[in-house]
């Protein structure tokens, strides 16, 4: 009995330690622009905090490097289609304010990439 129950101990916190995958991207000046920036999806962690994931945004793109912590926003998913339909509906929203509304891209330069956080 004492083995049965160190078995499910050891089991569910090998299970409680491994995180899914999930897909999250910023968006810039989203209050009142001008420019709204809306990054792409990126691959995370469930680990990971917003926090930790705007600092890897502003890593990653430089356009999001000066933006004030209140107008930076992080939004997580739990497919990558959910977040897809997330980009693309904010981008019509900030469009329909007359706001510019600027989709960057993946930068090309694989030095800079940052992979997950799996800690």
């Amino acid at each position: 009995m004492k083995h049965l129950l160190i078995a499910t101990l050891l089991l569910c916190s090998f299970s409680a330690a491994a995180q899914s995958t999930i897909y999250s991207h910023a968006i810039g000046n989203w209050r009142n622009g001008p420019v709204v920036y809306i990054t792409p999806l990126i691959e995370a962690s469930e680990s990971m905090t917003k926090d930790q994931l705007k600092e890897r945004y502003r890593t990653l793109f430089p356009e999001l490097k000066d933006i004030p912590a209140s107008d930076l926003d992080v939004l997580l998913f739990g497919t990558r289609e959910e977040g897809d339909e997330s980009r693309r509906t904010l981008q019509a929203k900030y469009g329909m304010r007359k706001l510019q509304v600027v989709m960057l891209e993946k930068p090309k330069d694989p030095a800079i990439t940052v992979p997950p956080d799996h800690h």
